[in-house]
C-alpha cells in the first residue's frame, strides 16, 4: 500500500506529531510511526491522513481488517480520493473480498483513469478470481501507462499465459527481463509459457536461471522437476522435487511430481510414501489415491491397491482412470464377474487423457503484489485404451442378432486383437446360424485371420477401411462381456489359428534341417511409456549359451546397436534374423508351426504362438499385464504355454536362467 504526502496541514502542534510520524513510517520505523498517527486521531478523530496512513501501517503488520476500517473512515471523510480508494480495495483484497476490492480499484480509475497502480492491482484482482481476460486489459493499460515497469509485463504475461496465448506471453516475460534481467519469477513464467509450445530444452534454461537468481526460490524447483520429468529426466527430477520439498514439506503437487518420478523409475515402492503423505496433507487429492493404487499394484499388492482405487472413486466418482484401474486389478485376479464390466471404462475418452496426464503441472509466480499461482496436478499413468468411434450403431450387449448385423471393431494392439479373436466364432454358436458379422481387423492381421474367419462364416474387413453396413457394434475386448466368459472357458476351442497352406508352402525349407532344436526368441515389443516389456540383449546371454540350438529372431524390427551386438556375438551363426522376410503376421505363424518353440516377452509374438498352440515360454514383468492373471505358471487362455516370472521388479536374469535352465532339461 502506498504512502501518500501529507498535504495542507495547520501550523499546529499535533501537525507537528503527525509529520513526525509519518517521517518515521517512511523510515520504517512503525512503532513510532503508530504512536504518532494514534496521538493525532486522538486529537482529531477525522485527521483523514492519519486514518488512512494508520490503516497502511495495520495493513503492513497482517491486521487486515482493522486496515480496511481504518482507511473506510477516510474514504467516508474523502471519498473523491483515488489513492484512498485503492488502499481500501488492497485492504479488502488482503482479507479475501475480491468482489469489494475489484469495487474500489475501479471507484479509483473512475476518479483518475491514468492511475497506473490502480490499473495493475485490478488485474491482480481479476487474476484471483480466474477472470483472465479482464486481467489482461488491467494489465495491458498499466503497462501502456508505465512501458518500464517489470511487474507489469510479467503479470501481463500471466494473464496471457493462463487465456493459452503463449507466444504472447513469452513476449512480455521477455520485455520483463529486458527491463529486469535479474527477474527470477519472469524466468519461471518465461520457462512456463515455453513449455506450453512444446519447447521444453527452453523452458529448462529458464527454471534454472530462475534458480541461479533465487536459488530457493520454489516454484522454480517445482517446474524445473516437472519439465525433467516429463522429458524422461526422472532422476534427475526426483532430485528437483525433493529441492522444493525440504523448503516447503506439505508441498502436495511436489509431494505427487516425486511419486510420479519415482514410478517412473520403477521404484513403486519408495513412490508409496510420497503419495500416502500428499494424501495425508489433502485426503481428497483424488489422483494420488489414484497413484497410490497405481504403485501398490505394480508390487503386487492388489488388496491394497483395491483400496486405494476405492477411495479415489470416492472422492470422484466419475473418474475414469481410477474405474479402468480398478477393472485391471479385479481382472489380474480372475474376477471376471466385477471385472469385464468395470473393463468397459476403457473405452471413456476421460480414460485415455486421465491416463496420459502423469505429472502436476507448473507453478506460476508473479511479484510485487501478486501471489503465486499453483495450478492442479494431472493424472498418474495408468493403462489408457483407445477411444473408438463407432458412429451411429447402437452398441450389442449380447442379445439376440435377430438377424441383424454385428460389427465387431478391432481395439488396441496386435496382440489384443490375436488374442481376442478366439471369442468371434462363440458368437454364432451362441446366435446359431442366422447370425451376420463383420471383423474388423490391422492390415498385417488379414492375410492369418482371413482363412479362419472364413471358416467361422465371418466377413473379414481391413481396419481403416469403409465399413459395411452393420446394425449394431460391439469392440473386439468387450466380446468375453456381452458372451458371459469366465476364467474357466478360456481355453475352449485352443488352438483358433493356423498358417494357410499358401504360406506353409512358403516357408517350407526356409529353417534348415532338423538336427537342431530351433526356437522363436522375442525380447522387445513396441517400446511405450513406462514401458516393462523389454529385455535387454545383453541379459539373453544364458539362452544363447545353449547348445544345440537355432535361435530364430521373431521380431520384425531390431536396431542398429541390437545387429551389431549379433553380427559380433560369439555364437552368432546360431542366431537366425530374418525379420526382413516377415511380411505380415502370417508369415510370422508360418514360421512359428516349424519351430520347436517359442520364448517371448510379452508382446504379439507371445499371443500368436499361444493362438497356434506352439510350446511357449512367456518371460514376464512382476507386475504383468492382467490377461496372465497372478500366481501361477500356466495360462488359461494357451494351454501349452509357460508362464517365467520375474521374482521381483526387473529381476530379469532371473526370469532368463529360469527358460534356459527348463530348455536345457528338455
Amino acid at each position: 500500500m502506498p504512502a501518500l504526502r501529507p498535504e495542507g496541514f495547520a501550523s499546529s502542534v499535533m501537525e507537528q506529531v503527525f509529520v513526525r510520524a509519518y517521517a518515521a513510517h517512511r523510515d520504517g520505523r512503525l512503532d513510532d510511526a503508530e504512536r504518532g498517527y494514534r496521538a493525532t486521531l486522538a486529537a482529531d478523530p477525522v485527521h483523514v491522513d492519519a486514518l488512512h496512513l494508520l490503516g497502511v501501517l495495520r495493513h503492513q503488520q497482517g491486521q487486515h481488517a482493522e486496515a480496511a476500517d481504518l482507511v473506510r473512515r477516510a474514504v467516508a471523510l474523502r471519498p473523491d480520493d483515488a489513492a484512498l480508494q485503492l488502499n481500501l480495495g488492497n485492504a479488502l483484497k488482503a482479507l479475501g473480498e475480491l468482489d469489494g476490492a475489484i469495487e474500489r480499484f475501479r471507484n479509483a480509475l473512475t476518479l483518475a483513469p491514468a492511475f497506473p497502480l490502480a490499473h495493475y492491482n485490478l488485474g491482480n484482482a481479476y487474476a484471483a478470481i480466474g477472470r483472465h481476460e479482464d486481467a489482461m486489459y488491467a494489465f495491458g493499460h498499466a503497462v501502456r501507462l508505465q512501458p518500464g515497469d517489470a511487474s507489469s509485463h510479467n503479470n501481463l504475461g500471466n494473464a496471457l499465459h493462463a487465456l493459452g496465448r503463449h507466444g504472447e506471453a513469452v513476449d512480455s516475460f521477455r520485455r520483463a527481463l529486458k527491463i529486469r534481467p535479474g527477474h527470477a519469477g519472469a524466468h519461471n513464467n518465461l520457462g512456463m509459457s515455453l513449455n506450453a509450445l512444446g519447447d521444453s530444452a527452453s523452458a529448462l534454461e529458464q527454471f534454472q536461471k530462475a534458480l541461479r537468481v533465487q536459488p530457493r526460490f520454489v516454484a522454480a524447483h517445482f517446474n524445473l522437476a516437472n519439465t525433467l520429468d516429463a522429458t524422461g529426466h526422472h532422476r534427475e527430477a526426483v532430485a528437483s522435487f525433493e529441492a522444493a520439498l525440504a523448503m516447503q514439506p506439505r508441498f502436495v503437487p511436489a509431494l505427487f511430481g516425486l511419486g510420479n518420478a519415482l514410478a517412473a523409475l520403477g521404484r513403486h515402492d519408495e513412490a508409496i510414501g510420497p503419495y500416502e503423505r500428499a494424501i495425508g496433507f489433502d485426503p481428497k487429492f483424488a489422483l494420488a489415491w489414484l497413484a497410490l493404487g497405481t504403485a501398490h499394484h505394480a508390487l503386487g499388492r492388489h488388496a491394497a491397491a483395491l483400496r486405494a482405487f476405492d477411495e479415489a472413486l470416492r472422492v470422484r466418482p466419475d473418474l475414469a482412470a481410477a474405474h479402468l484401474n480398478r477393472a485391471l486389478t479385479w481382472l489380474t485376479l480372475g474376477d471376471f464377474r466385477r471385472g469385464l464390466p468395470e473393463y468397459e471404462w476403457r473405452l471413456d475418452p476421460a480414460a485415455r487423457e486421465e491416463a496420459h496426464a502423469n505429472a502436476p503441472r507448473g507453478a506460476g509466480y508473479a511479484p510485487a503484489r501478486a501471489q503465486t499461482a499453483q495450478t492442479a496436478p494431472g493424472a498418474p499413468a495408468a493403462e489408457a485404451m483407445p477411444n473408438l468411434a463407432p458412429g451411429a450403431l447402437p452398441r450389442w450387449h449380447g442379445e439376440p442378432l435377430d438377424g441383424r448385423t454385428l460389427f465387431v471393431e478391432a481395439e488396441q494392439g496386435f496382440g489384443d486383437t490375436l488374442q481376442f479373436v478366439r471369442f468371434v466364432p462363440l458368437i454364432a454358436q451362441a446366435q446359431g446360424n442366422n447370425a451376420r458379422v463383420v471383423l474388423e481387423v490391422q492390415r498385417a492381421l488379414m492375410p492369418l485371420i482371413a482363412p479362419a474367419a472364413a471358416a467361422w462364416r465371418v466377413t473379414l474387413v481391413e481396419q481403416g477401411a469403409p465399413r459395411p453396413a452393420a446394425d449394431l457394434h460391439c469392440p473386439l475386448l468387450s466380446l468375453p462381456l456381452a458372451l458371459g466368459a469366465h476364467l474357466d472357458t478360456l481355453s475352449a476351442g485352443s488352438p483358433y489359428l493356423e498358417a494357410s497352406t499358401a504360406y506353409r508352402r512358403k516357408w517350407r525349407g526356409s529353417l534348415g534341417g532338423q538336427a537342431r532344436r530351433k526356437i522363436g526368441l522375442a525380447w522387445s515389443g513396441r517400446i511405450q511409456k513406462h514401458e516393462n516389456r523389454a529385455i535387454a540383449l545383453a541379459a539373453l546371454e544364458p539362452l544363447f549359451a545353449l547348445e544345440g540350438i537355432d535361435w530364430i529372431v521373431l521380431q520384425p524390427d531390431l536396431s542398429a546397436a541390437e545387429h551389431a551386438a549379433l553380427d559380433a556375438h560369439a555364437r552368432t551363426r546360431s542366431i537366425h534374423r530374418i525379420g526382413a522376410r516377415l511380411q505380415d503376421f502370417a508369415d510370422t505363424a508360418a514360421v512359428i508351426e516349424r519351430l520347436d518353440g517359442v520364448v517371448s516377452i510379452d508382446t504379439s509374438i507371445a499371443h500368436l504362438a499361444g493362438a497356434l498352440g506352439a510350446k511357449l515360454w512367456v518371460m514376464l514383468p512382476f507386475a504383468a499385464d492382467w490377461r496372465w492373471f497372478t500366481g501361477t505358471d500356466t495360462s488359461p487362455w494357451y494351454p501349452r504355454a509357460r508362464l517365467v516370472r520375474q521374482p521381483r521388479p526387473h529381476a530379469w536374469a532371473e526370469v532368463v536362467e529360469t527358460v534356459a535352465r527348463e530348455l536345457r532339461d528338455a
